[in-house]
Order: C-alpha cells, then sequence, then structure tokens
C-alpha cells in the first residue's frame, strides 16, 4: 500500500484510529444494550465466544452460560441440529473467526478493537487510491465523506458481518484497482507498493473474494472485475490463477463448514430460531421441543420471481423510505451521477456492471427482504456493494461533490448518525416523519419493514372471516386496536397498509368524530383522496373502488393514510372520562371482495 507521504493526512487517520479504539476498549455496552442483543448481534457475539474458548461452531450450555455472563439471554439466534444430533450455530463462521482472537482478548470490546483495524486499513486504502491523481487534502476529505456521510460508520457499532464485509469488498476492489490507476508507473520503491503493482496483489484479492463469497454468498461477484480483466487483456495463466484460488478458496470454507456441520449450507436442513427458551436452559428444553423453523430449504418455491416486482424493487433500491441508496448513501449515488457524465475506463465499466449484477441478485433472488430483515438500519446488505462505488471516481475535480454529499446527510441521515445506538435499536423512527415520510414506502418489504419490530403496528388482525384483513401500521399515530377498529392519534397522520389475501373490489370507511363540532377528515387510498366533514360525534362512512392493489406472491396490498384536522383530549373536556388519549377520528373498515 502507498504510504500517505502527506504527514497531515497520515495524523488525521491516525487520529480518527485512535478515537475508535478508545472508544472501542472503554465502552460499557452491557450498559448501552440495556443487557440485551438480538438476532444476528446475538449469534455472532456468542458464535465468536464460542470459537474464542472452545475453537468450534457447536452450541452447548456452557456456550449459553458464557454468553449470559454479560448479557441476558440470546433472542433470536439461528441454531441446526446435524443427523448426529449435534447443535451448530447456523450463520457463517467468516466473520466470528477472524474476530475471536480480538474476543478472546478484550471480551466484547474486542469486536470493537477489530473493526478499528478495519476502519484503519479502508481509511488508508482509500486516501491511497484517491491520493493518485487527487490532492492530498481532497483525497482525504473524500475518503472520510464516503464512511461518514452515510450509514455505513453506523455498522462499526454492530456486532454482525456487516463492516467485516465492507472492508472485504473494499479491500478487494482496492487491490484489483490500484495498479491500474497508477497505470503500472512507479513499480519501484516499498515493498508495499512493489506488491500493489504485481500480480500477487490480484492474487490476494481473489483470496479475499472467496472468503467474501462465504460470508455473503452474493458476493461471488467480486471475483467478476478481477477475472474478466485479465481475460480480456488476454492474460490466460493469470485469470486461470485467480479463478483457481477464488474456487479453492471458497470450496474451503464451506468444505470446512461440511465437516463441521455436515451441510455445506450453513442456513439450510433443520435451522430454527430461539426466543425466551433455548435448547439446554432447562430440562426438557430441547431442540425439537421449542423454536421456530427457518431454513433457506424451498426458498425459491416460496419466493416466484417476477418481472413486476424486480422493477418496483429496483426502483425501491434507489429511493425507498427504508431502504434508497439515494438518502442513506449518498455518496454511491453521486459517485454513479459523476461516473456517467465523465470518461470512464475499462476496470471501472467491469466495477460498474458487478455492483449491478449483485444489486439483481439481491431483489430477485431476496425480493421481500432484500435489505437484511426488521431490524435492519437502511439496508444492511447494501454494506456488501457500497465499496464498489467508491473505485467509480477515478479525479475529484471540486471540492462540491464532499459539500453535496455533506447538505444530503445533513437532510436526511444526521438525526440517524448523532445517536447511533438509538438510531439501531428503534430502525423505524427516523422514517416515520419528514423527510423520509415524503418517501414512497417499499410495499414488497411488508413483512420486513424496520415499523415491523412494534408489536402493536404489525400484522393486527380486523374484522371478520371469511372478511378480515390485516392492517400493518407505518407510524405511531395511532391508538391501539379498539373493537374492531382504532383510533387516529390527534391531528397527525395515520399512515397504515391494508393487506389481504384476496383482490378487493370496494372499501368502506366508517369514521366517527371525537366530539369537535367542526373537524373534517382527509382519507386516501392509494392515491385517491376523499374529505369528509364530521361535528360532534357524528359517524359516517364513505366507499372506495380500489383494483387488485400492489399484488405480491399470495397478498394484495393498499396503502392508506387518514388524517383529524383536529384533535381531542377526553379526560381533559368531560369531567366524567378517564380518557387520556389524544383523539382523532375512530377508523373502521369493511371489505368487499370481487
Amino acid at each position: 500500500m502507498k504510504i500517505p507521504g502527506d504527514k497531515t493526512a497520515l495524523t488525521v487517520i491516525s487520529l480518527i484510529f485512535l478515537f475508535f479504539l478508545s472508544f472501542s476498549l472503554f465502552i460499557n455496552l452491557p450498559g448501552i444494550q440495556r443487557n440485551w442483543l438480538f438476532s444476528d448481534e446475538a449469534i455472532y457475539y456468542i458464535m465468536t465466544q464460542s470459537i474464542a474458548y472452545d475453537g468450534d461452531i457447536t452450541y452447548t450450555k456452557k456456550d449459553l452460560y458464557r454468553f449470559c455472563e454479560d448479557f441476558s439471554a440470546p433472542q433470536g439466534i439461528f441454531l441446526k441440529k446435524n443427523e448426529k444430533g449435534e447443535i451448530f450455530y447456523a450463520k457463517s463462521f467468516a466473520y466470528p473467526l477472524f474476530a475471536a482472537p480480538f474476543v478472546r482478548i478484550f471480551n466484547y470490546h474486542g469486536f470493537f478493537v477489530f473493526h478499528s483495524i478495519l476502519l484503519l486499513f479502508i481509511l488508508l486504502m482509500g486516501y491511497s487510491f484517491l491520493s493518485i491523481k487527487n490532492t492530498s487534502g481532497i483525497s482525504l476529505i473524500y475518503t472520510l465523506t464516503f464512511l461518514f456521510a452515510s450509514i455505513a460508520i453506523i455498522y462499526f457499532i454492530w456486532i454482525t458481518a456487516e463492516f467485516f464485509n465492507f472492508f472485504l469488498a473494499f479491500s478487494v476492489i482496492f487491490l484489483f484497482a490500484y495498479k491500474i490507476k497508477l497505470e503500472n508507473k512507479n513499480k519501484d520503491g516499498s515493498f508495499i507498493k512493489k506488491f500493489l503493482n504485481s500480480d500477487y496483489s490480484d492474487y490476494v484479492a481473489s483470496f479475499l473474494a472467496g472468503i467474501a463469497t462465504f460470508s455473503k454468498p452474493p458476493n461471488i461477484v467480486l471475483i467478476a472485475p478481477i477475472f474478466l480483466y485479465s481475460f480480456i487483456k488476454k492474460r490466460w495463466l493469470k485469470s486461470f490463477i485467480i479463478l483457481l484460488i477464488f474456487i479453492i478458496t471458497s470450496l474451503s470454507f464451506f468444505g470446512i463448514n461440511y465437516l463441521l456441520t455436515s451441510d455445506w449450507n450453513y442456513m439450510g436442513g433443520e435451522r430454527k430460531t430461539f426466543y425466551f427458551r433455548f435448547p439446554y436452559e432447562r430440562e426438557g428444553y430441547t431442540f425439537e421441543s421449542i423454536g421456530h423453523k427457518m431454513t433457506s430449504e424451498n426458498y425459491f418455491k416460496s419466493h416466484p420471481i417476477s418481472l413486476k416486482i424486480v422493477v418496483y424493487n429496483f426502483f425501491y433500491y434507489f429511493f425507498g423510505r427504508y431502504s434508497g441508496i439515494a438518502w442513506y448513501f449518498f455518496p454511491a449515488f453521486l459517485a454513479l451521477i459523476i461516473f456517467i457524465i465523465n470518461k470512464k475506463e475499462l476496470y471501472q465499466w467491469l466495477i460498474l456492471g458487478t455492483i449491478f449484477i449483485e444489486i439483481l441478485i439481491y431483489i430477485v433472488l431476496m425480493p421481500d427482504n432484500y435489505i437484511g430483515g426488521g431490524g435492519t438500519l437502511g439496508n444492511r446488505y447494501f454494506l456488501n456493494i457500497y465499496p464498489m462505488f467508491f473505485f467509480l471516481s477515478k479525479i475529484i475535480k471540486t471540492k462540491k461533490e464532499v459539500i453535496i454529499n455533506w447538505i444530503v446527510a445533513s437532510i436526511f441521515i444526521s438525526q440517524i448518525l448523532v445517536t447511533p445506538f438509538k438510531s439501531s435499536s428503534y430502525p423505524a423512527t427516523h422514517g416515520k416523519g419528514i423527510p423520509f415520510s415524503l418517501l414512497p414506502i417499499e410495499k414488497s418489504l411488508i413483512n420486513t419493514l424496520p415499523t415491523n419490530t412494534n408489536p402493536s403496528a404489525f400484522k393486527i388482525r380486523f374484522g371478520t372471516p371469511p372478511n378480515d384483513y390485516l392492517i400493518y401500521f407505518l407510524n405511531d399515530n395511532y391508538h391501539k386496536k379498539q373493537g374492531n377498529g382504532f383510533w387516529t392519534f390527534g391531528d397527525k397522520t395515520c399512515e397504515f397498509f391494508l393487506r389481504t389475501y384476496y383482490p378487493l373490489k370496494e372499501l368502506t370507511i366508517k369514521l366517527t368524530n371525537n366530539g369537535r363540532l367542526k373537524n373534517k377528515a382527509i382519507v386516501k387510498v392509494d392515491g385517491k383522496k376523499k374529505v369528509v366533514k364530521l361535528s360532534g360525534k357524528e359517524k359516517k362512512e364513505i366507499k372506495f373502488k380500489t383494483g387488485s392493489g400492489f399484488k405480491f406472491g399470495n397478498s394484495y396490498i393498499y396503502h392508506l393514510k387518514i388524517k383529524s384536522n383536529k384533535g381531542a383530549i377526553p379526560y381533559l373536556e368531560d369531567k366524567k372520562s378517564t380518557d387520556r388519549r389524544f383523539l382523532g377520528v375512530y377508523v373502521e373498515i369493511e371489505i368487499k371482495y370481487h
């Protein structure tokens, strides 16, 4: 690697590393997390401990005991059982394997110490790459902007594989692109510079791409630009070696998984997730008797490919309320625009092709979960793709790019960046207000939206069979179900999805006023708007011809917004009332099928 020649840049990078390292060594994680870790964080934590202290990925009661010394039970861990009756952790062991030595030395602090070292290398690589044809100052500032003006840095504090995968993808493309951008000049110099200018850097990149593929299989595309560039340049032997190293590395990791668990697929077979009760925790708590099945077996049968959904998801991927990279990773979006208007080189075209192929893998093969689950912040799977956008930038001509990135970051993600732990624990909060509430909501992610982390907002059943339906509340402007309806919250807009399993012909919405003498309610169904005037506790109904809505699998989804112009608090207005709620209108919905 080219060590930065500018002492100021090196000093800044060193100070940033010191800051994050100090954070890592002194953070009171159990206190911040209130002694809870969930889902992927829980399993990666306990899995890393198992590797660090026992040298295996076998789940035992000792693992559970060790986890509970720092945190409460590992809610949402994924386990699988083999034919011998042994229980294993059902996740890739790549990230836990590399984090384990640090955890062995520093306990839970070790995860963040490991991340600090990864961050240091990312900053050095980014600065070195840009400084080939840019000034020292702009190279450093743009590298920092790429990380800190996006939510990528938030995943530094997540005990998951995302930041590790980000590092792997960044390293692979850096090792591939550095020598090309340098145009094979200045081959003399330090050992690091000679290495970066040699074929060996591509071989190391192939090795890292193999690890990245085991960690997250869609990362298989990372090998494409390295292999194709050599192939196009007619370097046949090098192309063969690159592909061979990649295949051997990825197959070795999958092979080790097979030797340990008797299964190539760490997410397949007899796989379950466990909440509140865990195998071996108590007598009678066995893998068979508790837990919920969650396997990738027969995945494609339950996720048929639809061209319509692919088109919608591609739009959502860039501009969606909770997944849009234009808001959460704006440096990538701006880099794409600049790439389009500037002169391109072969290696950049190959990187761009790799980017869009991996995006398609996610939105085609994971149409209902291409962001990484309901608890994710932004699109966490995009951390595997985001680094490639950095290398689309060859020359940073002006400081305007940096300024624009920070303006957009200030508008959209400042509230996330200043409260990283709270934002991570409540990943839907930012999306419930302006500016995100103005953005299109991802209907295809109805079961994996961050709003679903609130049990009172997720999949609430209304109506009576066969005319029953499900409601998914998309903000907090509602009161819990009451009878066969619900009250909206004061004068705020209540937004929700209505889901049925057959297409509707008509919706009848019955509204009851809160007691205000002059009030009106505004109702929107899939963009169609109607206004109802109400007085006192008057009750009125309106009808909407709906059509088939948004068809996704065997579901039909309708997007509704209901707002009362005035709210009332009965407790403060009626001596006989004990109702302290801020009420808007009471909503009852009847559905009519075709």
